[in-house]
């Protein structure tokens, strides 16, 4: 009886421990399975706050497309600026690309009050001359001035030239402007005291025209 009781005892000491080995492990695989191929309540959470939706900022403020209505606003206030700044500096030179010396005659004019500040009749030789510069006529802030120029024969009469039809001028950079006249040998031009506006050039080219060559913002 004794020996029956033992190996009952160790039977059923076995069957418990291979029943609580499988519990074991079932619950081991199940919980690896629904660690690794499903997605735990947690990490849901994590993966939505991880990456919320941010804004890319520069020096303090958001880094957003320019606006075009913006950027022409600001170059315009630019112009508006340069135009309203005094600035008397502006230089009235000859260029003379011709191949000999020309006699011109050349006259500035303040368009406020119709005063010829300066005029002049001279030869002038191949290359660049400066002639004049309208600080000389001490423009009380921001003032236009007429620059008028006109080729003559060298005893200060109008060439016969003058009646021909005038070429197209060419001006050497983009920011530079031209004005036309009923003669090719005659040209006008209005400069004013500003930061907007640049030197005059008296430009007498090859094919014989003259032209008033200027830069303005």
């Amino acid at each position: 009886m004794t020996g029956l009781t033992r190996r009952s005892v160790l039977a059923a000491v076995g069957v418990g421990l291979a029943s609580a080995g499988c519990l074991s492990d079932a619950g081991g695989v199940a919980a690896d399975r629904t660690t690794t191929g499903g997605q735990t309540p947690e990490s849901s959470t994590e993966r939505t706050t991880r990456e919320p939706p941010t804004e890319k900022t520069t020096g303090g403020t958001t880094d957003s497309a320019s606006d075009p209505t913006e950027t022409d606003d600001t170059n315009g206030d630019w112009i508006a600026k340069a135009s309203n700044t005094p600035e008397p500096d502006h230089e009235i030179t000859v260029e003379n690309e011709l191949s000999g010396p020309r006699t011109l005659r050349v006259a500035v004019v303040r368009e406020a009050t119709g005063e010829t500040v300066f005029e002049t009749t001279e030869e002038f030789p191949r290359g660049e001359s400066i002639l004049y510069n309208l600080r000389e006529a001490d423009p009380d802030g921001v003032e236009r001035f007429r620059v008028c120029a006109e080729l003559v024969a060298s005893n200060g009469t109008a060439t016969a030239a003058d009646t021909q039809t005038p070429a197209d001028s060419k001006a050497g950079a983009t920011d530079a402007r031209t004005t036309a006249t009923d003669s090719p040998r005659r040209d006008c031009a209005t400069i004013a005291t500003n930061e907007c506006h640049g030197n005059a050039h008296v430009t007498l080219r090859e094919d014989g025209s003259l032209s008033i060559v200027y830069a303005i913002c």
